[in-house]
């Protein structure tokens, strides 16, 4: 029903600054490393497979891990000329974001119907903000922004059908219904494509890895303890929330990461599941 394919770039774009290199993708603190550490950013990667199964074109666009300059990245971006341009943002560099988006919507006449979404913890908590000081046209609210993207890219000319976003309706700034996180089953979402998500970025400058090529595995969203007052992920996966994926899915995805030859893996939901799930994990392991 598409006529043609929707491109969506999945994008990190470079955030210049003498602090070092910005550690945005996955982290539940915002950090600048002047030794930089490339974390897989698992949800986008979730996100860019899902979206590329359901018909969509993908663009994973992660400027921030290949050293991109911000004007190389512009002119990439405005060459392979998205319909759709995803962030995920934090706190720390939001207004860097809104100015991005500023200066993309400058660009009229070499991006002219492109739109773009911010997602992460930071506009979850305070949506109605980025439309007021940015050109923004949606705001993903909640951590299960895989889900939530694919349905809204299937309900473009409709976004109320959306649950958990914002959008702009003329000079309105809509929401949708609340997003209820327990509708999904994590095992519904295929195994990252890891190809696609060019997951020799995040193998070796990763201050984590003892071993390399190491890679990242997240079973779960987010942590079953999910009390610590620290943490912003209790925004996006409050701990009565807590979903794992089944043992099985866990393991045929160990499976993949060992064909490509992955010398170390880091789980990467707040932490290991534990209970039944750990025994059968570690027994199936064995």
């Amino acid at each position: 029903n598409m006529q043609k394919k929707l491109k969506i770039a999945i994008s990190y774009p470079p955030l210049e600054s003498k602090k070092g290199r910005p550690t945005l993708g996955q982290n539940r603190q915002f950090q600048w490393f002047s030794d930089p550490t490339y974390i897989y950013p698992m949800i986008p990667a979730s996100a860019a497979t899902l979206l590329a199964q359901n018909g969509y074109e993908v663009f994973w666009d992660d400027a921030i891990a290949e050293e991109l300059s911000y004007d190389e990245w512009k002119k990439r971006l405005i060459r392979e000329k998205p319909d759709i341009v995803a962030i995920e943002t934090k706190t720390p560099v939001i207004k860097r974001h809104w100015q991005i988006i500023e200066d993309l919507n400058n660009t009229k006449y070499q991006l002219p119907d492109t739109k773009y979404i911010l997602t992460g913890d930071h506009v979850s908590a305070l949506p109605e903000e980025s439309f007021q000081n940015s050109k923004v046209d949606y705001v993903i609210c909640g951590g299960d922004y895989d889900f939530i993207l694919l349905d809204l890219l299937n309900n473009l000319d409709n976004p109320n059908n959306t649950p958990g976003i914002w959008f702009r309706n003329g000079d309105e700034i809509v929401s949708s219904e609340k997003y209820d996180i327990q509708k999904h089953s994590l095992d519904e979402l295929p195994i990252i494509d890891r190809e696609l998500t060019k997951w020799k970025l995040y193998a070796y400058r990763n201050g984590n890895y003892k071993y390399t090529p190491g890679s990242y595995v997240m079973n779960a969203r987010d942590c079953w303890w999910g009390k610590c007052s620290f943490c912003s992920w209790t925004t996006l996966f409050p701990g009565e929330k807590y979903r794992v994926r089944s043992v099985e899915k866990a393991l045929d995805e160990i499976g993949e990461l060992m064909k490509l030859g992955v010398k170390e893996i880091m789980e990467d939901s707040g932490t290991l599941p534990v209970g039944k799930w750990l025994e059968d994990f570690c027994q199936e392991m064995i």
